[in-house]
């Protein structure tokens, strides 16, 4: 119960597409369709008034490889990158990856995992070699959204100090409880001038493995230094990911309201369950169907390991820079759900 994909069949329009695209018998290289750029352009007016142009989009075969260009491209020889932890990740192996210093911004349960706006001003201040905000939002994994007043803060600071803000939403179609998802770059003009933002169907409509996704950039001049940084390293998106992806943004929407009213139950019965252990206990999941684990309480030396001894595998707090918790998906059918916790739930009674 590790990786963050799930364990739910894709929608029927996907798989008709997808089946109609296999009756094509060539599979050479492919740009990508006008018709899934004029769906993505559609789908980001309609959900969040956001008026781009198919020229701000560029087509990637995933966030984290579009991470690892964006820090390529963006950041000067030198320079630095900062992200708040716990986060995914990518977030803390991509500036590494690229030769470049990552400042980081420690969040904490007790703050409800806010991120930190003040210590980010004065790490700011302090250190004008930071290019590039990595964001991470919603937030993967404590299961947060960043409100809007909280963005206009982070934007304030980056415009500010010429800091690029690099935001990862790519679980932004998986709010709970009907929340509604504010792009950061949708905030004002000077947001959408600073902004790169990572989206993609893959986490909202089980696409992972197809390799498409899509980087927004309204400043030409930061969308030019993005593709430069992936040249000769950059792949072609996948060509059936392109079908899938305008699928998906365009004929299943039914479908992901389905899927968000069964997650919510699941983030439900999961809280209940675990904060009902003795040694557990986890907080609001607003986002995502990940939940953020604190085994403190068991005192356990690899909370990993203990957990794989009892039949079941999560995802280490520490792989986040969040020691003291582990990562739980629970993106699955509830009998595999709640076959987890008991397993969990017997390993700490036997301790």
């Amino acid at each position: 119960m590790w990786v963050a994909d799930m364990d739910f069949s894709v929608a029927e329009p996907i798989l008709g597409a997808l089946k109609d695209r296999l009756q094509h018998p060539i599979f050479g290289y492919t740009l990508p369709p006008d018709s899934l750029l004029d769906v993505i352009v559609e789908r980001f007016r309609s959900r969040y008034a956001w008026q781009i142009t198919t020229e701000n989009l560029e087509l990637v075969p995933g966030v984290v490889p579009a991470l690892n260009q964006a820090i390529r491209g963006l950041v000067r020889p030198g320079g630095g990158v900062v992200t708040a932890v716990p986060v995914y990740h990518p977030f803390l192996e991509a500036p590494e990856n690229m030769g470049c210093t990552l400042h980081r911004l420690t969040m904490t349960e007790a703050d409800g995992w806010q991120f930190p706006v003040e210590a980010f001003g004065a790490l700011a201040s302090t250190n004008p070699e930071i290019d590039v905000l990595l964001l991470c939002h919603p937030m993967n994994p404590v299961g947060k959204v960043i409100a809007p007043d909280v963005l206009a803060e982070i934007v304030e600071i980056c415009v500010q100090h010429e800091i690029i803000i690099c935001s990862d939403e790519i679980h932004c179609e998986l709010l709970l409880d009907g929340r509604h998802h504010t792009p950061t770059a949708t905030l004002s003009a000077a947001a959408a001038s600073q902004t790169l933002t990572f989206q993609a169907a893959s986490k909202s409509f089980n696409l992972a493995g197809l390799g498409c996704a899509v980087v927004v950039a309204e400043n030409p001049e930061i969308l030019a230094q993005f593709k430069a940084g992936g040249e000769g390293i950059m792949a072609n998106v996948n060509t059936l990911g392109y079908v899938a992806t305008e699928a998906a943004w365009s004929l299943c929407d039914e479908w992901h309201g389905e899927l968000l009213d069964y997650l919510a139950g699941n983030r439900d019965f999961l809280l209940e369950r675990i904060n009902g252990i003795e040694g557990l206990s986890a907080g609001p999941i607003e986002a995502t169907y990940l939940g953020w684990i604190n085994v403190e309480g068991l005192d356990v030396e690899d909370p990993q390991q203990f957990f794989e001894d009892a039949g079941v595998g999560l995802s280490p707090g520490v792989q986040f820079e969040g020691a003291g918790y582990v990562r739980l998906n629970f993106g699955c059918p509830r009998s595999v759900l709640a076959l987890a916790l008991d397993r969990i739930e017997r390993a700490c009674k036997a301790r």
